[in-house]
């Protein structure tokens, strides 16, 4: 998609605290609300990562897109359900309220309730689940797993609960190491799995940086910074360090007694 490389304008502004700025700039060139600037975001979306509702809601009062989305397949819901903000929350009422698509996957084939589920995004998940987000969907590729699972993996008790609270199936099994939440659960807790770090030590897994960022449009230099920052990359390591990090991060122990009780 179309961007401008030297357009920086609305993150300028923002970060300088400038808001009557953007206003002026809206009523002066009604254009501006669907330009894109040097990473490919809308004003809107810069002011979703911003966590600055004010904006939000200014841009949609004058017909910004609450369903566009950037390179990589990441939504404008998909951008605040993941955000930590203070007022990410509110933002996704606001996008849902005017219309954002609760069911659109992003390039990872989650959609926004998958991504509430893994983030522990309780509040964010009822929200989506109020509004008819499926609570068992599979995503479309992977294991095609579904939000519980997601909640099991990363350790997040209130999400699993309120999950299972609206329908969600503990029976389920994902499809590439056919288990359950439960089971996934059970093995995350484990920490890193021995069997895969050998595999990955053994196996010579190079990245084709042409076939993973060929339907993005990413300029030159752009790919450039990201094989540099990837040269050397150690896969085994971090597979430890991810594995190790949700054990750390989440409660898996409660997980596991909850989804227990779930199962008939």
């Amino acid at each position: 998609m179309p961007r401008d490389k030297n357009n920086t304008w609305t993150s300028d502004a923002i970060e300088r605290g400038d808001i009557g700025a953007i206003r002026e700039k809206l009523l002066d060139d009604p254009g501006y609300i669907h330009e894109r600037d040097y990473v490919g975001n809308t004003p809107l979306l810069t002011a979703i990562e911003y966590d600055i509702i004010e904006l939000v809601r200014l841009f949609l009062e004058h017909g910004a897109d609450p369903n566009v989305e950037v390179d990589d397949g990441y939504t404008c819901l998909l951008t605040a359900i993941e955000s930590e903000g203070d007022t990410s929350a509110p933002i996704v009422a606001e996008l849902i309220r005017v219309g954002a698509d609760i069911h659109r996957a992003g390039i990872h084939g989650w959609t926004p309730l998958h991504m509430a589920a893994a983030r522990g995004q309780v509040e964010k998940a009822r929200l989506l689940i109020d509004m008819g987000a499926d609570v068992n969907r599979r995503i479309d590729i992977d294991g095609l797993e579904t939000p519980l699972m997601e909640a099991a993996h990363t350790g997040h008790p209130s999400t699993v609960r309120l999950l299972l609270e609206h329908g969600a199936d503990p029976t389920m099994r994902d499809t590439m190491n056919e288990r359950t939440p439960l089971e996934i659960a059970e093995n995350t807790s484990k920490g890193p799995d021995p069997g895969v770090i050998a595999v990955l030590r053994e196996e010579d897994i190079q990245v084709d940086f042409d076939d993973m960022f060929g339907d993005m449009d990413l300029e030159p230099d752009q790919l450039e910074v990201i094989k540099q920052s990837m040269e050397g990359f150690d896969m085994a390591q971090n597979y430890i360090d991810n594995s190790k990090g949700l054990v750390e991060r989440g409660n898996h122990a409660e997980v596991i007694r909850i989804l227990a009780e779930h199962l008939p």
